[in-house]
């Protein structure tokens, strides 16, 4: 019996050892396979799996809150509702409002469509004057050059904002736009688990960048953002494991 009590003290202690200091809310979007998507009733994907190794690093544990855009989670953040969101590309409208951790992975912002040789090499601009319809999500950046044509008039009802990747697949597939817009990776995870044939990557890249994590600045301090930050840039390996083994799917 006292050895039994002695198993039991260790185990309570050691649970404590590991407890962290501070729970921080995490906002996540949408499904977005393989970066965010519930499995066996579980979430998982690229972006928990880092998520939950930089916050346990940094002493922080997570809860998951799901939002149902990209800008209700922006909103949240920027009022302190929630304590971070994953998967973000810098920006200046973003960086109002939003303190960018290190970048912990690359992203490719990629057009999706069913080829056409006489459009084939032309960039965005020149799509665009090929009167194409070219879908994204609203609450996504894809850098400068695609901001200036969606912020202006010229093109404004050439783009077409949809905020879900299955929609945007959907209504390629059913011919209603000529293109979409998504990361490299999530779109062709996307059309290879649901056989999708025929669409394909157009070459022209959109946007190629860092991706950060944003965090509030209403309710995270200067240290636990320097935590946050250190436990980024010490568990790169285990990052780079953690892409690996869903890129392999």
């Amino acid at each position: 019996m006292e050895l039994k009590a002695l198993l039991l003290l260790v185990a309570v202690l050691s649970n404590s050892a590991f407890s962290c200091d501070k729970t921080l809310k995490v906002g996540i979007s949408q499904q977005w396979a393989p970066y965010a998507f519930t499995q066996n009733g579980k979430l998982t994907g690229i972006d928990i799996d880092v998520v939950n190794l930089v916050l346990k690093e940094a002493g922080f544990c997570a809860k998951y809150v799901i939002m149902p855009s990209s800008k209700r989670g922006f909103a949240e953040l920027k009022h302190g509702n929630v304590d971070l969101l994953p998967a973000a590309s810098y920006s200046k409208e973003r960086d109002a409002f939003s303190y960018f951790s290190e970048p912990y992975r690359n992203e490719v912002m990629r057009l999706f469509w069913y080829p056409n040789p006489f459009l084939e090499k032309l960039d965005l601009q020149g799509l665009l004057e090929q009167q194409q319809i070219i879908l994204s999500n609203s609450g996504s950046y894809y850098g400068p050059e695609f901001t200036s044509f969606s912020t202006g008039e010229k093109y404004k009802s050439q783009l077409i904002t949809v905020p879900s990747l299955r929609q945007r697949v959907a209504m390629l597939t059913a011919k209603r736009v000529d293109f979409f817009i998504d990361d490299e990776l999530a779109g062709l995870y996307l059309i290879q688990n649901n056989q999708h044939s025929g669409i394909a990557l157009h070459p022209y890249i959109i946007h190629n960048n860092n991706v950060c994590l944003m965090l509030s600045k209403v309710t995270l301090d200067a240290n636990e953002r320097a935590a946050i930050n250190s436990a980024i840039l010490n568990n790169q390996q285990a990052i780079t494991e953690i892409i690996a083994r869903y890129v392999k799917h």
